[in-house]
């Protein structure tokens, strides 16, 4: 599937060996030399009628059971090297088979046990989700208040996710791979990819700002956000909020920031490690919620975030970039929360 490649892209020489590579029907991602992930795109689209694609599926025969499922599961990861009995003694499996409802003749979901169905869809997972994590200390930290007409459900752990330490989706009806993802790059006994010839190849390697300036617009742009005359801030409404992306506005600002105020954001937007160099952009529909724009004289740098998918747009002159900050969310939460303490919204966040 390899040999027919149609588009590939390798991640900026810091980051490591790394990087996409897609075919006809595959993509795999590879990060710090490792194998990380294979993904089949467009699967669901091959069900014919369009309608309802998951009632329709769940018409289909499987060829796999959860014991086989599991079983074949386990040998994809094999085959990528991974031990599996290691695995299991770190991080317990769970298999999910994926549950759809009926539709009636307008494909509108049918309410009721009686019309649930099982897909021909397994979900394996290793070890938890993130998610479930954060949801159970915040359910143990915050409870619920107690409601004596609906008592308190004990925590249900998610399906299993592509979050997991280790995750493999499988199609019963194909036996197909649709997904395999790997978390902990520890996991991997491969040996990492050395590349041995990458001066010839690549030159010297540009340092992490070269990066940097050409994700947010440039040397001057990256000078504007280091050394700026004027950070203003302001609070944008959500979709949700505002009834559609094309009706958001600004809900609060413009706020004025102090210098200690513009560094807690220009350090964490202009350091290399705040982005997911290499990833595949998020199949998220971005809901900015706030807005940061660097001034000096006429120049003007301005970030659009989004703190529910961690995404961010930058725009300078004519340029504009999208980018992921998952690990810089922190840090960009506490500085806007400094901006508008008393907000509600961000308090939550």
């Amino acid at each position: 599937a390899v040999a027919n490649t149609n588009e590939w892209q390798v991640d900026p020489p810091p980051s490591g060996i790394g990087g996409t590579v897609t075919s006809s029907n595959y993509t795999f991602w590879f990060h710090e030399g490792k194998l990380r992930s294979i993904n089949r795109y467009d699967w669901l689209k091959k069900i014919t009628p369009p309608v309802n694609q998951f009632w329709e599926l769940s018409k289909r025969p499987s060829l796999l059971d959860t014991n086989t499922a599991y079983q074949l599961a386990t040998q994809w990861l094999s085959a990528i090297s991974i031990d599996v009995q290691e695995l299991e003694q770190k991080h317990p499996p769970r298999i999910f088979q994926v549950p759809a409802r009926k539709t009636d003749a307008d494909g509108q979901s049918l309410r009721g046990i009686s019309n649930s169905v099982a897909l021909p869809l397994y979900l394996v997972g290793w070890g938890e989700s993130p998610v479930s994590i954060l949801l159970r200390e915040q359910l143990r930290t915050n409870p619920p208040p107690a409601n004596p007409n609906r008592p308190n459900r004990p925590f249900r752990e998610r399906p299993p996710s592509s979050d997991c330490p280790a995750f493999v989706e499988l199609l019963g009806t194909t036996k197909e791979l649709i997904e395999l993802s790997i978390n902990d790059s520890s996991l991997v006994e491969r040996p990492a990819l050395q590349l041995t010839n990458t001066a010839q190849l690549l030159g010297a390697t540009p340092p992490p700002r070269h990066f940097v300036e050409e994700l947010v617009g440039g040397k001057e742009a990256y000078g504007v956000i280091a050394n700026p005359d004027k950070v203003e801030a302001w609070l944008i409404s959500s979709a949700s909020e505002a009834g559609g992306f094309d009706k958001k506005k600004e809900r609060a600002g413009p706020q004025r920031l102090t210098p200690k105020m513009i560094a807690d954001f220009s350090e964490p937007l202009l350091n290399f490690d705040s982005y997911s160099w290499g990833y595949g952009r998020k199949n998220c529909m971005a809901d900015f919620g706030a807005k940061i724009r660097f001034s000096r004289g006429k120049q003007v740098v301005e970030f659009m975030l989004c703190y529910e998918c961690n995404i961010l747009q930058v725009s300078f002159g004519n340029k504009e970039t999208l980018a992921d900050f998952d690990s810089a969310h922190n840090k960009l939460v506490k500085a806007i929360q400094a901006v508008f303490p008393k907000d509600a919204a961000l308090k939550k966040l």
